[in-house]
């Protein structure tokens, strides 16, 4: 962040801020855009990310940036339950947020959409997300703190 958030009157982040004492964040969708500008902005102000993506090849790349980066499909029960696992393991048990940014869009006209496609779309941006959101949610609530970002 830079620039006229900061001219505005917004505070400039702080590195010794600690609104947890653990700073684990997951985040989806990271293998380009918001995501990845997420992941690499709040590892640079010290929290353990865990970024994740799609495709294996995204992942090498997220790693090769410094990032603790896992495998994540939205579209996936068993991606999402062994992903979120792997992340409860190296912490310890505990997530301090989730920014759940992992989605995708349909171009084209809406007469050009089939059911299939539209369904594909859900299980993503609808389904996936409120699955991995429900299963930290029991954490967060386990542990007495947390936060879970959407963004969309």
């Amino acid at each position: 962040m830079r620039g006229s958030l900061y001219r505005s009157g917004f505070p400039r982040p702080r590195v010794t801020e600690r609104p947890f004492g653990d700073r684990s964040v997951l985040i989806t969708g990271c293998s380009s855009g918001i995501g990845l500008c997420v992941a690499q902005g709040l590892a640079l102000r010290g929290w353990r990310v865990f970024a994740t993506a799609r495709h294996d090849a995204d992942v090498a790349a997220l790693q090769v940036r410094g990032l603790e980066s896992l495998q994540l499909d939205l579209a996936d029960t068993e991606s999402i339950k062994r992903a979120l696992d792997e992340v409860l393991a190296r912490t310890g048990g505990t997530l301090a947020a989730l920014f759940n940014n992992a989605a995708y869009g349909q171009p084209g006209a809406v007469e050009d959409l089939t059911r299939a496609a539209m369904r594909e779309q859900f299980e993503t941006n609808v389904f996936g997300t409120m699955e991995l959101t429900n299963r930290v949610i029991a954490v967060m609530r386990a542990q007495g703190h947390g936060r879970i970002v959407q963004n969309s």
